[in-house]
């Protein structure tokens, strides 16, 4: 009884020292304004938003399009904060803050009721909490979505969990409203029902392959072969609900315009982007420096990146394998980062990014799973016992100030945009958001200076033609204003927001 007290007042602790980390770490953000890069689409600039939580509201929220996407969920959660907060930016990095202080709660809980292991649950949870590559889901206000999505995932693989432990079509239905919510969230739930095959191999030790040595192995080819096929049949109506999401979430990408066609990005080169996306994760979250809002789609990649790129990702992938029989975490955590990355991985694109570090905000799970699971049997016998405490409360340490000191890059538009043209190179969406802070402050001739430069790196950007007709209208030069917007909805015929600045200038003519 003493032990069993002993060890629930661990977790306890364990928790209080959790969410002391989160809010102390990002009590700044409060203090921080929306960005002007989709923090417009979604708040800002959202007239129904403005609705509330009133009937007509909650019926845009659940059918709307609105940002190439289908989230009812994200957009209910944005419509309560602006009941609660009006337009203040505080209030809803409030809610961003809270959401992450809850994932990181609940993958401490996940990560010891699946393993049993306090302290190395306790290790990933705290690695997910101060990663400087998690700092834009959680200061970036139009990543909610990201925030809520995980939420659900984290929930989904609790229910799960318990229905492991007592399999039955009560505890199977918590699974699938878990996992409904989080679609409705955010479809990057759509690979999760592959993850709890993961999941059943390891930690769950619900699947056997040719472990013969070990105790209460299958040793029957064919009776492995039923099991697998069983796991897989309950995994069906998980599987049928991604590819619905995914479905919807593709005709609304497309219908929005998001989806660039092939011409417009080839094949071989989403090919050669997404595999050198792949190792960059890894590179970042090693070396979380140079981070940016945005990292613009490069033209012309040298081939030795690639093949760099090919050549590590094989070794590590042959590596997991031949040693995921003996440690079976290297397959969790392995293909957990390969699986949970693939649908933003750019094979399908959407936008102009190459990467995006949001991205990374669970697909890194799987890797900290790797590191706090193996450094420890890398440093078997008295070099662990010794130095393993102190080298992880370094590495937490150097992340931590890391995170400290990236997040003032976060605080307005200005300083994410000055970040992100320091760090990439031909940032035609860096330079477009400087050209609006210097507008929105007035100054037209620096914003025009920044709208070229965004035409000259990229010469068919249409919101940057439609945002130099504004300048050239407000420096009193309609012909050129007229030719602006024109060529935006040259470029993009659905363009509305070139059409109704057309339509003002020729009636104000």
């Amino acid at each position: 009884m003493i032990f069993r007290n002993l060890w629930k007042y661990n977790v306890l602790l364990m928790g209080v020292f959790l969410a002391a980390l989160v809010l102390v770490l990002y009590w700044p953000v409060f203090g921080y304004d929306f960005i002007a890069l989709d923090d417009n689409l979604y708040v800002v600039e959202n007239p129904n938003l403005q609705k509330g939580i009133t009937k007509e509201g909650l019926g845009w929220a659940t059918t709307t399009f609105h940002t190439t996407n289908w989230h009812p969920l994200t957009w209910l959660s944005y419509l309560a904060d602006y009941e609660l907060f009006g337009l203040n930016p505080a209030g809803y990095h409030l809610s961003n803050l809270i959401l992450h202080l809850l994932n990181t709660l609940l993958l401490f809980i996940l990560m010891r009721r699946m393993t049993g292991e306090i302290w190395k649950g306790a290790a990933v949870a705290t690695l997910f909490a101060v990663h400087p590559l998690n700092i834009e889901s959680v200061v970036w206000i139009a990543e909610r979505k990201n925030l809520l999505s995980t939420l659900f995932w984290i929930l989904t693989l609790l229910a799960y969990v318990r229905y492991v432990e007592k399999p039955g079509w009560k505890r199977y239905s918590w699974i699938l409203v878990c996992f409904i919510l989080g679609l409705m969230a955010k479809p990057m739930l759509v690979t999760l029902p592959f993850v709890l095959l993961l999941l059943d191999y390891w930690p769950l030790q619900r699947l056997s392959w040719t472990d013969r040595d070990r105790s209460g192995a299958i040793q029957d080819p064919r009776e492995r072969r039923k099991l697998l096929i069983h796991l897989l049949i309950e995994k069906t109506p998980l599987i049928l609900f991604s590819f619905l999401s995914a479905w919807i979430t593709f005709h609304a990408a497309r219908s929005g315009g998001a989806v660039k066609a092939i011409a417009v990005f080839p094949l071989t080169g989403r090919i050669e982007n997404a595999i050198i996306s792949y190792a960059m994760y890894l590179y970042k979250m090693a070396w979380p420096m140079d981070l940016a809002i945005f990292y613009p789609y490069p033209v012309g990649r040298p081939l030795w990146q690639a093949g760099l790129s090919i050549l590590f990702l094989t070794a590590v992938t042959a590596f997991v394998c031949i040693k995921g029989r003996t440690h079976r975490y290297l397959i969790t955590g392995w293909f957990w980062y390969g699986i949970t990355l693939l649908p933003v991985i750019g094979l399908v694109q959407v936008g102009f990014q190459s990467m995006a570090n949001r991205y990374a905000y669970l697909s890194v799970l799987g890797i900290f799973v790797i590191v706090v699971w193996g450094v420890p049997d890398l440093l078997k016998g008295f070099f662990r016992l010794l130095y393993l405490p102190a080298i992880s409360v370094a590495v937490i340490l150097a992340f931590t100030f890391c995170t400290k000191a990236a997040l003032p890059d976060w605080k307005n538009s200005e300083a994410a945009f000055q970040q992100a043209l320091r760090v990439t190179k031909n940032n035609h969406i860096a330079e477009l958001g400087m050209g609006n802070v210097w507008f929105n402050r007035g100054n037209l001739s620096k914003a025009q200076d920044y709208y070229r430069m965004s035409l000259r790196i990229k010469p068919d950007f249409e919101e940057a033609y439609n945002n130099l007709g504004l300048v050239y209208a407000g420096q009193g030069k309609p012909r050129e204003a007229e030719t602006a917007f024109r060529q935006a909805m040259t470029l993009n015929p659905d363009f509305e927001a070139a059409r109704i600045n057309l339509a003002r200038l020729l009636r104000d003519r």
